[in-house]
């Protein structure tokens, strides 16, 4: 096995999600390559289900008051829970919302696009890693929240697949233990 394999391989499986995110963001340079590494996700009849939404700066504090309207929208007047969303986008400075577009197709049913959508958001995830990044994926109830989601310029059969928040890794990354493949695998 070649160097070049040996660093994708270890990439694939030791992975994490890193909570504390800081700065420097990924330049613009970087985020084009990251999204490019999106684009190529599966995608069947090449739908190219997914949209994708680059929140920095102060756009963060505009995502977080979307938030917390949602939470309020729900009824939710707990001003804990409120603060919390309003602060929610500040935890990386650079999101990526990812959007399902989801679009009608008599073979490509709604799970396969979300699909899609999904392993373009793990593509992306895996691309920041590998640029030196550290990468969370959320999503929550605001994930099919009807006003998050037409804030994030979605309509009415689109919802979000993930919030990826990246930035430079502060502190340790999260410990997680090493599974067994074999417990998890069935021979027929």
């Amino acid at each position: 096995m070649t160097d070049h394999s040996l660093s994708t391989i270890k990439l694939l499986t030791e992975r994490v999600s890193h909570a504390s995110l800081g700065l420097p963001a990924p330049s613009q340079d970087e985020l084009d390559t990251i999204i490019r590494a999106g684009m190529r996700a599966p995608d069947h009849a090449m739908l190219r289900p997914w949209h994708f939404v680059i929140v920095e700066g102060e756009r963060r504090d505009s995502l977080g008051v979307v938030l917390n309207e949602s939470l309020k929208l729900r009824g939710v007047t707990d001003e804990t829970q409120l603060n919390k969303a309003l602060r929610a986008p500040l935890r990386a400075p650079v999101i990526i919302a990812v959007l399902l577009k989801f679009k009608e197709h008599p073979k490509v049913e709604r799970n396969e696009q979300i699909g899609s959508a999904a392993a373009a958001t793990y593509a992306m995830s895996l691309a920041a890693n590998a640029l030196g990044f550290g990468s969370m994926w959320r999503t929550g109830l605001y994930a099919t929240d009807p006003h998050v989601i037409s804030a994030l310029g979605g309509g009415e059969k689109d919802e979000v697949i993930g919030f990826l928040y990246l930035g430079t890794r502060e502190g340790p990354s999260k410990l997680t233990p090493t599974l067994d493949p074999a417990d998890y695998i069935t021979h027929l």
